[in-house]
């Protein structure tokens, strides 16, 4: 892939390997926009200001909890929010654990994207014996699983008293919606995430699919407000107690949620659609 800012790519890259020991970086996506700046005390200032995302792959031979979170934060951190990224760390020690289609989405990345860095004298490979094919049903068994998981916890909700259960409500929203965005970056990657956050997810799935944007906005006070409430852990139902919710949240949350779970499974039907009829051509 072409590269448009490498400056930006040799920016973050140096803040990455500072934080963890890295032997390759490859860079598989960029995403730049510009925000108009308007300072009527000082024209000097106005203008427009970049913004440059990049989707990475790191190569690493350390594992450091949270590294993709707290890495994240750094670069955007330091470089005042100029660029950041969504960090794919993997640990070539393991690599006796991957799945085949798990090193057909390394491969992917590692031949048609963007080498960013590469520590002298030992850097991380991943060696593959031959280029690795698209195992379509695997891909769709683990679609269909995380699709039942999805709609049981949908239909379970429904079951729930609106008004006195509301943070349980909101947890079963989360693990419907996290189900649905891996089964969605399985079937069009071949990737499977350690790393569950729901927007480092979201993320993902913004390689392939502007839906999660589209469905769960985060522009206004009131859509991040939301969007807090689709985050709550179902770890959290551990020690917290139940509270009382706000029924006008909930039906909006339900909404979206229903919308999410019908056009997800809607597109990747149509991509395995797609995927099969490739594989039947071959």
């Amino acid at each position: 892939m072409k590269t448009i800012d490498n400056l930006g790519l040799q920016t973050v890259s140096g803040i990455i390997t500072d934080c963890i020991s890295t032997g390759s970086i490859y860079c598989f996506g960029e995403k730049k926009h510009f925000d108009a700046v308007e300072n009527p005390f000082q024209e000097s200032v106005s203008g427009e200001k970049a913004h440059t995302h990049y989707y990475l792959l790191v190569l690493t031979d350390e594992y450091i909890i949270n590294a993709v979170a707290d890495i994240s934060d750094i670069i955007k951190h330091k470089t005042e929010g100029r660029y950041t990224a969504t960090l794919l760390f993997y640990k070539t020690k393991f690599k006796h654990s991957l799945t085949h289609n798990q090193l057909y989405f390394y491969h992917q990345v590692m031949t048609r994207g963007y080498k960013v860095y590469e520590r002298e004298n030992s850097p991380l490979i991943i060696s593959f014996e031959e280029a690795p094919d698209f195992k379509i049903k695997r891909i769709k068994s683990y679609w269909n699983n995380r699709n039942i998981i999805a709609e049981s916890y949908l239909a379970g909700v429904s079951q729930l008293d609106y008004t006195s259960t509301g943070f349980v409500q909101e947890s079963m929203y989360h693990i419907a919606v996290e189900q649905i965005c891996l089964g969605l970056i399985s079937v069009f990657l071949g990737y499977y995430p350690d790393h569950f956050s729901l927007p480092y997810l979201f993320e993902i799935c913004e390689i392939f699919t502007p839906l999660t944007s589209d469905i769960f906005p985060r522009t206004t006070s009131e859509d991040k407000a939301m969007f807090d409430l689709l985050k709550t852990n179902p770890a959290s139902l551990r020690w917290s107690s139940v509270k009382k919710s706000c029924l006008v949240d909930i039906e909006l949350l339900e909404k979206r949620c229903d919308v999410f779970y019908a056009k997800a499974t809607e597109i990747a039907e149509a991509e395995l659609l797609r995927q099969e009829s490739l594989c039947a051509v071959e």
